[in-house]
């Protein structure tokens, strides 16, 4: 429910208060096993694109379209514009001059798509029937800030301004009017009095509970070892050897039959070609638990043929990812787990946690099941102190589910003010639990709820008492919910478009051609490949990670 979007252009901020700046974060790590893929991430100095010449900039293909209308990138347009006042953001921000290249697909990337949505409310507006006149936008062109002289418009000044930067002004003040008259139609009924004291009212009714909680991460050893019983073909243990190859198949096959012919060792082979984390070491691989292993084939019944073989045998040429192949030389064959080594007996819970997370929720429901032998509060303390379980107590909590903030004054500010600080891990999830707020506030008081399942604890409780919040306390939610309610039909508007068939998004390919076009034009210009490997074991013989961050800024009007 959070709204975290540039604010489009026409947009009106409530009156007596700051426009708020907008900056997001973003992390997207990029996983991908079997094979190597090497992120090319196309690295751009801002001060060169903008500056490029029209000859330079009409080979850059389209970036996209909306409605079929394109989304171009041209010296002095709004897109160019959004690129310039970005990074001038990211100055004033503080960001060291020489990491600003570091951001250069992410500021393009919001530029884009900030142009998109303008394109868009541009031409639905257009279609709408709405029409500027001569007159209205002559009176625009006198309002802009350049032609202003002690508040009044100057005709010497507007003279003194070349004819094609005048056209061009007129122009893009005329699409300016188009988006001020969508936001004036989407904003032109403000939400009611009613609908503002039935959210404050949200958080007027406030309870206290006592509960007690069982972590997951008390499921029993002897629960672990039965379990990894039942499914032991998940963590025997191999010794491999393996060499990737990801120019091609008929590669793989060509240097697989040069090993087996004595050509080339396996080992060499592995230092000349391999294309994974084991290359240096001549392929070895180590000792691999079965379930990751497996899990690194296209086809996993793959993975059971190269199980099968015996010591020293060689595997034949499998594929093992996107643009990937291997084969596999067997240093120990295929041993069953031994459940009494710590090792194995936490890679059985680290698998149970990840991959079966619903065997401790059982275990620890049933449990907690069996202790509540009654609804009645007066019985709750004993039945915890009976179990040795801690008794705690949080509150007074209200309905916040999610809880839900909107941005101003450059920080997230919750539009439900809470009193209640929890510090409890047990209680980390539960204003995103919709199962733990529905019992919290549909219990009778003095009652013990049914035990429920909260993040990664199961949690009882009772209610101990609710009250009444009164005006004073929720006035905050009165005078921010009309922030919050543009802030989300900001959110609605942006993704509705950048989610619409009528959306092109063409982004990535246009972004490597501006990358080739500057590649030959400006000697700042670099290109960084990232190669972040990690050994998971044969069936994971990369990882690549990228982290990216995102900063926005509000489009300047």
């Amino acid at each position: 429910m959070a709204s975290q979007t540039n604010k489009p252009e026409g947009k009106e901020t409530p009156k007596g208060e700051p426009k708020p700046k907008n900056k997001k974060g973003i992390r997207n790590p990029l996983l991908y096993a079997g094979t190597i893929l090497l992120l090319v991430i196309v690295i751009i100095a801002f001060v060169f694109i903008p500056s490029m010449g029209s000859s330079s900039a009409g080979s850059i293909p389209d970036f996209g379209s909306w409605n079929g209308k394109p989304i171009q990138y041209r010296p002095d347009s709004y897109f160019a514009n959004q690129v310039s006042q970005i990074n001038e953001y990211l100055r004033q921000q503080g960001l060291p001059e020489q990491n600003f290249q570091m951001y250069a697909y992410q500021v393009w990337r919001i530029a884009f798509q900030s142009t998109a949505i303008r394109t868009a409310l541009i031409d639905t507006v257009a279609r709408s029937g709405f029409r500027v006149t001569e007159k209205g936008l002559d009176e625009a062109m006198t309002q802009l800030a350049q032609f202003q002289d002690n508040g009044k418009f100057s005709l010497d000044k507007y003279n003194q301004i070349p004819k094609a930067t005048l056209l061009s002004l007129r122009n893009s003040t005329r699409d300016d009017l188009y988006v001020k008259r969508y936001y004036e139609d989407l904003y032109s009924v403000a939400p009611s009095t009613a609908e503002i004291q039935f959210v404050a009212d949200m958080a007027k009714p406030q309870r206290t509970i006592v509960y007690t909680s069982i972590p997951l991460s008390d499921f029993p050893d002897t629960e672990v070892v039965a379990w990894g019983k039942n499914n032991s073909d998940l963590f025997r243990t191999i010794g491999i050897s393996r060499i990737t190859i990801t120019s091609s198949e008929s590669d793989t096959k060509k240097i697989l039959q040069q090993v087996k012919d004595n050509k080339l060792s396996f080992e060499d082979a592995a230092k000349s070609h391999s294309k994974d984390a084991y290359a240096d070491k001549g392929g070895d691989a180590g000792k691999v638990v079965y379930y990751i292993f497996e899990e690194g084939f296209a086809n996993k019944a793959d993975a059971a043929k190269v199980a099968a073989l015996k010591k020293d045998e060689i595997s034949d040429v499998y594929k093992v990812g996107e643009n990937a192949w291997a084969f596999f030389k067997i240093n120990s064959p295929i041993a069953e787990p031994d459940f009494t080594d710590p090792a194995t007996m936490n890679e059985v819970r680290a698998y149970i946690k990840e991959k079966e997370k619903g065997t401790m929720e059982s275990w620890a429901m049933a449990k907690a099941t069996s202790l509540v032998t009654s609804t009645k509060a007066e019985d709750f303390k004993k039945i915890v102190q009976d179990a040795k379980l801690p008794i705690k107590e949080a509150g007074p909590m209200f309905v916040n589910l999610n809880t839900p903030t909107f941005y101003a004054y450059g920080q997230q500010i919750p539009l439900l003010q809470s009193s209640w600080t929890n510090n409890d891990p047990a209680l980390a999830d539960a204003e995103s639990s919709e199962s733990f707020m529905t019992q919290v506030f549909s219990l009778p008081l003095n009652t013990i709820s049914k035990p429920l399942v909260v993040g990664d604890y199961v949690v009882v409780f009772f209610v101990k008492e609710e009250k009444q919040a009164t005006d004073d306390d929720v006035a905050m939610t009165k005078f921010a919910y009309p922030y919050f309610q543009q802030q989300a039909l900001d959110t609605q508007t942006r993704d509705t478009i950048l989610k619409s068939k009528k959306f092109k998004d063409d982004f990535n390919k246009a972004f490597l051609a501006l990358y080739k076009v500057g590649g030959t034009a400006s000697s700042t210009t670099t290109t960084q490949q990232s190669q972040n490997q990690s050994t998971q074991g044969s069936g994971q013989d990369t990882q690549q990670n990228q982290s990216t961050t995102t900063t926005q800024q509000p489009e300047k009007k």
